[in-house]
């Protein structure tokens, strides 16, 4: 399994329990996908650089998930078709950032 970085940023006129349940599920997406959610943060509504979609804000949303390969793929497809979705990046995540959970895991006793 590897490890992967999700950042995405949604339409800024949801309300806090719309916004809740959608980054629910985007989670639970995953997991239905194999994935395991190592962290799932709301960041703050944010200025965009430059207006998408009309707007100029936008709440940003970051998730750090470990997961077989095809998993990626799935999420951006399913990413794509969500209105409420202004922008998105999947990338794998960097080795300095993945040392952190793989010490974590190497402390679980088995």
């Amino acid at each position: 399994m590897n490890y992967y970085e999700l950042l995405y940023v949604v339409q800024p006129h949801m309300s806090e329990e719309q916004l809740n349940e959608f980054i629910k599920s985007v989670a639970e997406r995953i997991k239905n996908e194999g994935g395991e959610i190592l962290k799932n943060e709301l960041w703050q509504k944010r200025n965009l650089a430059y207006p998408i979609k009309k707007f100029k804000q936008g709440y940003y949303i970051l998730v750090h998930y470990r997961a077989p390969s095809y998993t990626p793929k799935r999420i951006e497809e399913y990413l794509r078709i969500k209105e409420d979705i202004l922008r998105f990046i999947n990338v794998t995540m960097l080795k300095r950032d993945r040392k952190k959970y793989e010490k974590e895991e190497d402390g679980k006793p088995e």
